[in-house]
């Protein structure tokens, strides 16, 4: 009887430990892996007054990481075994194709001025070079969003916050001309086909 309950007991345990296995594995997936297999090379530029949970939630929403917990966690066992925490206004070169503890590596021991992106993937309104879509898709550049217009009609229905410009009334009186330059430095002329690069696009 007691080899009996001592081979159940064993049963038991091996189906514990296989259980318990499979969910650190499930759990380990879940949170602290890459949310892609590839992904482009991002700036990210930590403003100097960011909390952690600014951070954190900068890196979940464009899809970073998967969990904000978990970087959470792994910042603190990186920091506390290094002594080290984030610094802030630096720039950090992360991708999406990071799990969460190559992330946390980053943000605490790589400060990076990172290359110099420019704004042909569209100027970023936030903390990220190139500018990404919610998501973390990378947001079209001006000469994609911009590719539908040809005609100055066009562009006078897309004006818009990115930059261009329609030419004076003034400049009408006195030539009875129409002119605009579209954001990507194309520029049109009311009643013509066609576009002509602007001075200076």
């Amino acid at each position: 009887m007691s080899v009996t309950k001592g081979k159940n007991k064993l049963l038991y345990s091996s189906v514990f430990a296989f259980v318990l296995l499979l969910a650190l594995i499930f759990l380990y997936r879940s949170f602290f892996t890459a949310p892609k297999t590839d992904g482009p090379k991002i700036l990210y530029h930590i403003p100097d007054t960011a909390r952690l949970s600014a951070i954190t939630g900068d890196l979940k929403y464009y899809d970073f990481i998967k969990n904000e917990s978990a970087l959470k966690f792994s910042l603190w066992v990186e920091g506390e075994v290094f002594d080290k925490d984030i610094k802030r206004d630096a720039s950090y070169e992360l991708t999406q194709s990071m799990n969460t503890w190559q992330i946390a590596d980053i943000l605490l021991n790589h400060v990076s001025t990172g290359p110099n992106y420019g704004c042909d993937h569209g100027c970023p309104e936030g903390n990220f070079s190139p500018a990404l879509l919610p998501g973390g898709e990378l947001a079209p550049t001006i000469s994609q969003k911009y590719e539908w217009i040809k005609t100055y009609e066009d562009w006078v229905e897309s004006i818009g916050h990115d930059g261009g410009q329609l030419s004076s009334e003034q400049y009408y009186q006195k030539t009875g001309i129409r002119k605009c330059v579209s954001p990507d430095g194309r520029e049109f002329t009311e009643g013509k086909e066609g576009w002509a690069t602007a001075i200076g696009g």
